[in-house]
């Protein structure tokens, strides 16, 4: 019995040393200003007079069935470009004109929406590749602008020119092939590939070796807002991605990428990038390595715009 006694007592002083070792060594997040607002706080911000201008994502023809007063139209197209493949980081100049052509210069504080989960997510990632921290995406996108009770309307507005200015492209939030390929010649433990597609993407035409499979609908409610800070914390952690390690994120071309990105900016991750040439990139290549799942061939892949 005594023996048991001590064996017991050894191993609960185990146990509460891990606790304390834990406890210790928590994950350390950012101190972040909400990037994510409300559809309800829209109308405040609408009202509250200073610098604001609202994007409206949707395609010219949806825009101009119904948008928030004031919003001026700004489509996924209109922010990339297709080479060397679909959807990659617009340049620089031509983000300054589309921004002055808009009517958005370097004092706007620009609130974003979109109806595809994707669009004004994109936009934000790319005010900030450009240096430009004043952007906002609103919380469930059109439907809760509509859920809020905000009326739209057909009523293009007029625009006034402007000069917008933007930095230079913030490599620490893009990875490219090369960024990605060494990764698999020389696997760090501390960055991880997530690959933001679907399982079924996975089985149709492979993924890039040792990635993380994890949908990015899983970053979103039913109601197709974006899951609570604390939330989204416990989620990534649980699949082994601390905000210590790095984390590269890619979908098929990079447009799904850009809400979790958003997502995890917001939970407080700061070492995370965009692997901007995607899937598409990486799998056009001949001689890069894909990764298929046991028993299964590549096959074609339906195309989307993500």
């Amino acid at each position: 019995m005594r023996l048991i006694a001590k064996n017991l007592t050894f191993f609960l002083l185990v146990v509460m040393l891990a606790i304390v070792i834990s406890a210790c060594n928590p994950s350390e997040y950012e101190e972040t200003t909400s990037q994510i607002i409300s559809a309800d706080s829209l109308s405040e911000l609408m009202s509250g007079g200073g610098s604001l201008v609202v994007v409206d994502m949707q395609s010219p023809e949806d825009y101009a069935a119904g948008h928030v007063e004031g919003a001026v139209n700004i489509t996924k197209d209109d922010i990339v470009i297709n080479v060397p493949v679909e959807n990659m980081l617009t340049s620089k100049s031509k983000f300054e004109r589309l921004m002055g052509e808009k009517g958005i210069d370097n004092d706007a504080t620009i609130i974003i929406y979109d109806n595809d989960r994707m669009s004004a997510a994109r936009l934000w990632w790319t005010f900030l590749m450009y240096g430009n921290e004043n952007a906002r995406v609103v919380d469930g996108g059109l439907e809760a602008i509509k859920s809020a009770g905000i009326d739209l309307t057909k009523q293009v507005p007029s625009v006034r020119p402007a000069v917008y200015t933007a930095k230079d492209k913030n490599k620490a939030w893009l990875a490219d092939m090369s960024e990605v390929m060494a990764q698999l010649d020389e696997p760090n433990p501390n960055v991880v590939l997530l690959d933001v597609r679907t399982d079924q993407e996975y089985i149709e035409s492979g993924k890039i070796p040792s990635s993380i499979m994890y949908d990015y609908i899983n970053i979103f409610y039913t109601d197709n807002t974006f899951k609570n800070v604390q939330s989204t914390r416990i989620n990534f952690i649980d699949n082994g991605m601390r905000p210590e390690k790095e984390i590269i994120m890619y979908c098929r071309t990079s447009m799904r990428a850009a809400p979790v990105f958003l997502s995890l900016y917001q939970a407080g991750y700061r070492n995370i990038k965009i692997y901007d040439g995607a899937y598409l990139e990486w799998s056009s290549n001949p001689n890069n390595p894909i990764e298929m799942p046991a028993g299964a061939s590549a096959l074609p892949s339906k195309k989307d715009a993500s």
